[in-house]
């Protein structure tokens, strides 16, 4: 066989060169105060007790000087679904105000604010707060505002500037540079106007490295969102293994409706996910949402609420309150082995990309996220780089398009025309992880051929070697890439 030589693709992020300057602001912690929210030795703690915080998130509007829940909420105001949210055994909420217009009068919102602040602190919960992205003149001023008037309480531990840039930056493709120094821009307002409180960017799936990448924001801490049980523990294994930063749970959960999918299967989510989180040395978790929402986009925007739609609490509402005694002294003991799936999430068979990513001096590089699609941009995945720096890529559709980048380090993107047989066999093309049946909470790997059946997988931190031998994809197909190489910055 005609041996291929390696080859290498390198690509500078735009307006970057060797290290990302950022010159705005310094890794300077919050300044400790009596009853605010520190981190310390990677854990959150109040007065030099470790906090653990247990957060479900509330979405609510300003409407003049109040701030109203989401419409969709049932049964009572902000103070009354406040109490609602403490009974359940929830210490903290993330209030979601981030849809505001500039139609609003400044210091009627802020005194809204305020005062949602001080009814979640009366009913016993500290809010982290989601904002509406300052990436402009106008928004700047109102959170310097904003900074100003609450930097005073202590039950607001943490600001939350943008959420999910992967999918809700404005801007269609930044430089990991610039993203790195509008945070220095937003961490420098912070320290300057509210130097007691924290501060976060709330980021997705893994493949956010590609332009936001989490382990060079200089947040405080990373608050990261996960929700298909297909991806979860891979992504919170990605996140606490490569992005050096205290991470927390932001958002996760598990849509069930009471019909195609049992209340049961969201208390067994909730259960696993939360011990998972923290066997991988998670600093909180939080869960979306508080009720069900009628018009959400899909099933899962639909029904991953702790109240149906009529408003009346499912079983997970009444499990969360036992969670922290279930799972009382769980925590990072040792170094657990990736989830089963890491390499190939979907039990992919068909055909392998193969390669390898390594630095300017040809060492390989480690946790680098490597996607495909297919030619007509219809099916993508994804994979990780191991210890050598090598990856196999499985698909069940030929890839064409990659987009590969790693924690610290630069990214490429190119097109390349891989030397598999002719008129090879590609079963199962369309395959997406929608269309693998959500059969028990937790992650699955499709049948034998026309099987509809989901086998559960054991849970990710037991090496369960049978299990972990389905995902190997041994009779896949390969052809090399080669080299990829990346810069570190």
């Amino acid at each position: 066989m005609k041996s291929l030589l390696p080859l290498f693709f390198a690509l500078l992020l735009a307006g970057c060169s060797g290290q990302c300057p950022c010159t705005v602001c310094e890794e300077v912690p919050a300044t400790p105060a009596p009853g605010f929210v520190t981190l310390q030795d990677g854990h959150f703690s109040i007065d030099g007790e470790k906090w653990f915080p247990m957060m479900l998130n509330y979405k609510a509007f300003i409407d003049g000087d109040r701030v109203v829940p989401a419409p969709w909420y049932s049964d009572g105001d902000v103070r009354a679904h406040f109490d609602t949210i403490a009974a359940w055994g929830f210490d903290a909420v993330r209030v979601c105000l981030d849809a505001i217009s500039e139609e609003g009068d400044t210091t009627a919102m802020y005194r809204a604010t305020r005062r949602m602040v001080q009814q979640a602190d009366s009913a016993g919960l500290r809010v982290m707060l989601l904002i509406k992205p300052p990436l402009d003149n106008y928004w700047r001023e109102y959170t310097i505002g904003l900074l100003k008037r609450l930097s005073d309480l202590p039950a607001l531990w943490a600001y939350d500037f943008m959420n999910e840039p992967l999918y809700f930056d404005p801007e269609p493709e930044r430089g990991k540079c610039d993203a790195v120094n509008t945070v220095c821009e937003w961490r420098q307002m912070v320290r300057t106007y509210a130097p007691h409180q924290l501060f976060t960017v709330a980021t997705a799936e893994p493949i956010e490295v590609f332009e936001w990448d989490p382990s060079m924001l200089p947040v405080d801490f990373l608050e990261m969102h996960t929700y298909h049980p297909l991806r979860v523990q891979a992504e919170m294994w990605w996140y606490s293994h490569y992005c050096g930063k205290p991470w927390m749970v932001g958002e996760t959960g598990l849509p069930a409706d009471g019909d195609s999918i049992p209340y049961s299967e969201q208390v067994g989510f909730m259960w696993e996910t939360y011990r998972y989180a923290k066997l991988n040395g998670a600093a909180g978790y939080g869960w979306w949402e508080f009720q069900d929402c009628p018009e959400g986009v899909n099933f899962e925007a639909q029904y991953t609420g702790l109240r149906d739609r009529e408003g009346r609490p499912k079983l997970a509402a009444d499990f969360a309150k036992t969670i922290p005694i279930v799972c009382l002294g769980v925590d990072l003991e040792e170094d657990y082995l990736p989830p089963v799936n890491y390499y190939n999430m979907l039990a992919y068979e068909n055909v392998a990309a193969t390669g390898r990513v390594v630095d300017e001096k040809g060492k390989p590089i480690e946790g680098a996220v490597i996607r495909g699609w297919n030619k007509d941009w219809s099916v993508g995945m994804n994979t990780y780089s191991d210890c050598n720096g090598r990856f196999r890529l499985v698909s069940n559709d030929i890839c064409t398009h990659f987009e590969v980048s790693a924690p610290r380090c630069s990214k490429v993107k190119f097109d390349k025309k891989l030397s598999y047989p002719a008129g090879i066999s590609l079963p199962n093309r369309t395959r997406e992880y929608q269309q693998i049946p959500l059969l028990g909470w937790g992650p699955c790997y499709p049948g034998p051929m026309g099987d509809t059946a989901c086998y559960p997988l054991p849970w990710a931190a037991i090496d369960d070697t049978a299990a972990r031998k389905q995902f190997e994809a041994s009779t896949a197909v390969e052809a090399s890439i080669g080299d990829i190489k990346l810069k570190r910055l």
